[in-house]
């Protein structure tokens, strides 16, 4: 990132968090009081921004996998740029997910009093041990550089460094194949236990048999193909910004091209099928999708700008790292409006008839528009990981000049 335009992104992310305070405050002092949504639609803008970075994640987890499992030579430069990623959306995941939760105390009964049958304890339960994971294959992979810089004296923040490697001040090839081992062994163990986080997260909306859309063994495969389009998206885009390797971007941008036709093709497929069985509740749910109140966000934000607009540039302009990184920064942008239409349609269909005309009141209503709460809550937490990472780029060896990622001398 050029240093011109990185106290800009540092100056929107405060001012994010400035904005967004009230907003958590708001939450934090009266609860769920403040939201939108109710009963009848219980999960709203904030669960749609927990799939979002869930998919983030997803991407930056197959690099890494990529890179130090499967030994693929040309992920190796993207490492620890990936591996802190995890680290920062992982943070946002966990954020979204406890503030839409009623009672964020009682978060604790996960561990006094879990319930093995329950899809939700194990996502708490591989939520915990991806961070855990993460948090040492990124301290493995940037230790030699921490230990270099503690003991640099034209740098600024040495005794942070030394602090963050842990008083550890030489550093030999005894310390380097270590670090290379420790890193390998945690890539394999992050393999499985990734696939059953981002597995058991798509299980979790496909057994619910009450919804009509979610309820289909197409859901788990979405949430695949969904979140390594994200999350490749975004991992194109980081690496146009902080490592500069145009083949690299190039590279990554064919796969994203492929995986945003797969998707297209997966969405018109769920449409296909959805109306051709024409099951009353299916054909409700994917019309509120495409002709509801928030159309547009299918048709314009998804379609059009995360759609058509990213194809045409993947298509004929893939020889260009700029204009790749753009398409790839405008379907991470745009990938909301996916989640979003995800959550909310299917929550917005009245599974019984008549339903509507028993209750009256406002968390007894199917029709849902995040408020404002919702919005600076979101912003808060989205400037706070944006904040985390610059700051994390610049002031942590996250983003390797070499091309080995840190780990060079692996063989």
């Amino acid at each position: 990132m050029q240093r011109t335009s990185f106290p800009l992104f540092i100056g929107l992310a405060v001012l994010g968090l400035i904005v967004g305070s009230w907003g958590m405050v708001q939450r934090l002092l009266h609860g769920l009081n403040p939201v939108a949504f109710g009963s009848y639609v219980p999960w709203g803008l904030w669960v749609a921004f927990y799939l979002l970075f869930l998919g983030l994640s997803a991407g930056a987890f197959l690099v890494t996998t990529l890179a130090y499992v499967f030994n693929m030579e040309r992920f190796h430069r993207l490492g620890r740029l990936a591996a802190f990623t995890v680290l920062v959306v992982l943070l946002c995941e966990v954020l979204f997910i406890t503030l839409d939760l009623g009672r964020m105390s009682r978060i604790y009964r996960f561990l006094v009093s879990p319930s093995f049958s329950s899809l939700m304890t194990w996502m708490f339960v591989l939520f915990n041990a991806m961070l855990i994971i993460y948090a040492l294959k990124t301290f493995f992979l940037i230790r030699e550089d921490l230990i270099a810089w503690s003991r640099d004296p034209q740098r600024r923040a040495r005794g942070l460094y030394r602090f963050l490697a842990l008083g550890k001040s030489d550093y030999g090839p005894n310390d380097h194949a270590f670090d290379h081992k420790m890193v390998h062994g945690l890539s394999l163990i992050s393999l499985p236990v990734g696939l059953l986080f981002y597995g058991t997260n798509g299980a979790f909306f496909a057994v619910l048999m009450n919804r009509p859309i979610w309820n289909s063994a197409l859901t788990p495969l979405l949430f695949i193909v969904a979140a390594v389009l994200s999350g490749g998206a975004l991992i194109a885009f980081l690496t146009h910004v902080f490592l500069d390797d145009d083949q690299l971007v190039l590279s990554l941008g064919q796969a994203v091209l492929y995986t945003l036709l797969i998707f297209l093709f997966l969405e018109a497929l769920q449409f296909f099928v959805g109306y051709q069985a024409d099951v009353p509740r299916v054909v409700a749910a994917l019309s509120l999708i495409a002709f509801g109140d928030y159309w547009w966000t299918f048709w314009i934000i998804h379609l059009g700008l995360g759609g058509a607009i990213p194809l045409l540039i993947l298509l004929f302009q893939k020889q260009s790292p700029r204009a790749v990184a753009w398409a790839s920064a405008l379907i991470v942008l745009t990938f909301l409006a996916v989640r979003f239409n995800f959550i909310i349609p299917d929550l917005a269909v009245y599974k019984l008839e008549g339903l509507e005309h028993t209750f009256y009141h406002a968390r007894l209503r199917t029709h849902y528009t995040p408020n404002m709460n919702e919005w600076l809550v979101s912003v808060w937490v989205v400037s706070l990981g944006l904040l985390i990472f610059l700051l994390g780029s610049r002031w942590l060896p996250v983003t390797s000049s070499d091309q080995r990622g840190g780990m060079e001398h692996a063989h």
